[in-house]
């Protein structure tokens, strides 16, 4: 095996290890929605998602019935989803995808993904990769 096999080898064996920690975040995350929508009825499910379409914070606590760790893993999940399945077909990371998004658009854009709405993005990211393309992108 030469160098370059090995170096095949390893990059293939971290996309895996890589794959199944996506795998197991997500796998936790929708548990913690699971029980989120379980737990709490429709009026309180959508204080919660509307706290955090304004705030980008999901409320936590005894009095929401939300522990600190299950809200940052749904965040980081929202994050992760965005990142891998939309930004990247378009050539984006979440860094460069912010870069070009008015800070006024972001409780449009949390509540799109709380509500699982992807469309919105991919939407959204296609004409920001375009006009980076092109060179007519702004940014902040």
């Amino acid at each position: 095996m030469d160098e370059d096999d090995k170096n095949d080898d390893e990059e293939l064996a971290e996309d895996e290890k890589s794959e199944a920690r996506f795998k197991e975040f997500v796998r936790m995350a929708d548990q913690s929605l699971d029980r989120f929508r379980d737990t709490h009825s429709e009026p309180q499910q959508q204080f919660i998602v509307d706290a955090f379409a304004e705030t980008g914070e999901i409320p936590t606590g005894e009095a929401f019935g939300i522990e600190e760790v299950e809200a940052h893993v749904v965040v980081a999940a929202f994050e992760q989803h965005l990142d891998r399945n939309v930004l990247r077909q378009h050539g984006l990371t979440l860094a460069t995808y912010f870069e070009h998004v008015d800070e006024a658009d972001y409780p449009a854009l949390r509540r799109a993904a709380a509500k699982g709405e992807w469309h919105v993005f991919h939407g959204h990211a296609q004409a920001i990769a375009a006009a980076r393309k092109t060179g007519t992108a702004f940014t902040e």
